[in-house]
């Protein structure tokens, strides 16, 4: 349009002089930054946490390297933070030069509010001409992943627990001890044994690799049962039933774990989830990576869960279950329980303050629960905007 204004207003030499000077002018453009494109040897690395709790900053360095002889001029990089709020996703950079055979590293932050498994990436690459007119876009596949576990609570107080015993080493005995570790006697040693248990002295004596043996283990056992029943999940976001269990189910396991109790996570999500018993940080990190990607897509009832695997909860141990106030009636099938002396601890949720929680009410009527005959447990109950830490302390 401006080379036809001038046509008009000037002579036909001045028309085909500022004609080809666009011309040109277009031409080096596209191909500075088709040279660009197609000769550059960009390289990108991205380091990131892999793990984080909701709410936590994620902290991310990528080193962008230029291993080519030509120079980096005019490139925006860009990063996508699919665990960043919707209008922070897309972090984006400026590199007005990188020399050739250079590296640059870039830091930046990133908030992670919401709980869930996330692939960080890709980058995108926009190569730009020399007066910024012109881009062409390069997509580099490189992710990273996060998980973001719920966030947890500290529990200051927790009602007793069962002690229940195992097998330690395959050796039975009718004597139990309160120590987990207390010495039994010695033998051979056997393929796969630990070097630790090897008794030096009596291996000394005979000659031959003598180890320790132990007595049976006791400790403490605990199964974790909820279900995130998809038409109950009442409330909005993380003022929702399914985000206050998954919580403190997170919080008790963690818990438990911190003091060496053997956990099983029993669930249902949109399919059942069983997570057998187990201690230690690994089995923990299991327990968080279930717990970070669950959704409330369950079709069955807490009665349905309860009734699969009730037949498989071990003598001798404690069973806490994460209910709804409206499950309550699941009670009296939970009577067969006693008789293989298992501890129940419901963690009860009041599913009518998360009906109401918009309206910001501070007092919430419990519901009177009448217990059946034979129980002697005191539920502990939430409801939306406790402070979880003191609905323990009740």
């Amino acid at each position: 349009i401006s080379d036809l204004i001038i046509a008009l207003r000037t002579s036909k030499e001045f028309f085909y002089f500022f004609f080809w000077f666009l011309i040109s002018f277009v031409a080096i453009s596209l191909g500075w930054i088709t040279v660009e494109y197609f000769g550059l040897k960009l390289s990108l690395t991205r380091r990131a946490a892999g793990k984080i709790e909701e709410d936590d900053i994620l902290e991310i360095e990528t080193v962008i390297s230029n291993s080519g002889f030509l120079p980096i001029l005019n490139l925006v990089l860009e990063d996508r933070l699919t665990c960043a709020f919707s209008r922070e996703r897309e972090k984006r950079f400026l590199l007005e030069y990188l020399g050739p055979g250079s590296k640059l590293n870039l830091k930046y932050r990133s908030p992670c509010p919401r709980r869930g498994r996330y692939e960080i990436g890709p980058f995108s690459v926009y190569f730009f001409d020399l007066w910024g007119l012109f881009y062409l876009k390069k997509t580099f596949f490189i992710y990273s992943e996060v998980y973001v576990y719920p966030r947890t609570f500290h529990i200051p107080k927790f009602p007793a627990l069962v002690k229940g015993a195992v097998p330690w080493f395959g050796i039975e005995t009718s004597h139990v001890s309160g120590d987990e570790h207390e010495f039994y006697g010695i033998r051979e040693y056997k393929p796969g044994d630990p070097i630790k248990r090897i008794h030096w002295l009596s291996t000394a004596r005979k000659n031959k690799l003598i180890v320790k043996q132990f007595q049976r283990q006791v400790f403490f056992r605990a199964s974790i049962v909820f279900n995130l029943d998809k038409d109950k999940n009442f409330g909005e976001g993380k003022e929702s039933v399914a985000e206050y269990i998954i919580k403190i189910a997170a919080s008790v396991a963690k818990y438990f774990i911190e003091r060496n109790v053997s956990v099983e996570l029993i669930a249902h999500i949109g399919e059942i989830t069983h997570i057998p018993f187990n201690k230690g940080e690994e089995h923990l990190e299991d327990i968080f990576k279930v717990l970070t990607i669950a959704q409330a897509e369950s079709r069955i009832s807490m009665a349905e869960l309860f009734q699969e695997f009730s037949e498989y909860i071990p003598n001798d141990s404690s069973l806490i279950v994460i209910m709804l106030d409206e499950d309550w009636e699941l009670l009296p099938a939970m009577l067969s329980l006693k008789a293989k002396n298992i501890s129940l601890v419901p963690l009860v949720l009041v599913a009518s303050s998360f009906l109401r929680s918009h309206e910001k009410q501070k007092v919430i009527e419990f519901p009177e629960i009448k217990l059946p005959e034979g129980f002697d447990f005191a539920p502990i109950f939430f409801s939306c905007g406790d402070n979880l830490e003191q609905a323990f302390l009740k």
